[in-house]
């Protein structure tokens, strides 16, 4: 947002006023500040639903995407793009919140309006009801042919320390890949490999030569390799 416009447009929209008291011709507004006044009324919708509700104090770890902090980004909502917007992703609650420019607010955005967004070096789309998929929210990890996406199961956990009764989140990741429009639980190797029967001693030979390891620190990375190879014989 052009915040710099504010007040040269009350200035201007002040000396507006007065000319017409006077009888004195009106101003006619700039290109700058009819775009700010475009904006405002878009940004505006984006910060209009509701308040975000914090968690309680007794809990040890944040069920936040990344930082428990807001995050700059690019959000596309409602079909309209907004760039350098403070985001936030809560896995828990799989809700996507925003914070008002003033920062009195945090705002949780409707999923209906929610088209993508880019923050943190994550791309977050919106589930599709065919998908099968249980988050609303998944991180895409590879567009194309056939989409890879990742999703957070989480789960609160409580236990005692030191006579306190303290929870806490737990987080399982969960892969799914997209062929001709079915989202399919992608747990490993085999399990593209089944998605493709014809193509099984092709991709067998790919992974060897490429020397792809499935273990759980270079999981993603293989299978977006894996996936790209699927995608070079498309269905």
């Amino acid at each position: 947002m052009r915040i710099k416009f504010i007040t040269a447009f009350l200035f201007l929209f002040g000396g507006v006023l007065w000319a017409q008291e006077r009888g004195m011709t009106k101003i006619p507004p700039t290109d700058a500040i009819q775009s700010y006044i475009s904006e405002t009324k878009e940004y505006a919708a984006l910060f209009n639903g509701k308040i975000e509700t914090p968690y309680d104090r007794v809990f040890i770890n944040h069920p936040y995407l990344g930082a428990d902090q807001y995050v700059q980004g690019t959000l596309c909502y409602n079909e309209v793009v907004y760039h350098d917007i403070w985001m936030r992703l809560d896995l828990n609650r799989d809700e996507l919140a925003v914070y008002s420019p003033d920062k009195r607010n945090r705002i949780v955005l409707e999923i209906e309006k929610f088209n993508y967004a880019v923050m943190n070096g994550f791309t977050i789309i919106a589930s599709t009801n065919e998908s099968n998929v249980g988050s609303k929210y998944l991180l895409l990890l590879k567009d194309g042919a056939y989409p890879f996406v990742k999703q957070f199961r989480v789960t609160v956990k409580e236990e005692i320390q030191h006579l306190t009764l303290k929870r806490f989140f737990r987080f399982q990741e969960q892969y799914f890949l997209t062929v001709d429009g079915i989202a399919y639980p992608v747990k490993n190797k085999n399990a593209v490999l089944k998605l493709f029967p014809d193509r099984k001693k092709e991709l067998n030979d790919f992974v060897k030569q490429q020397k792809l390891r499935f273990n759980a620190q270079q999981f993603e990375q293989s299978m977006v390799a894996l996936v790209k190879q699927c995608e070079k014989n498309p269905k």
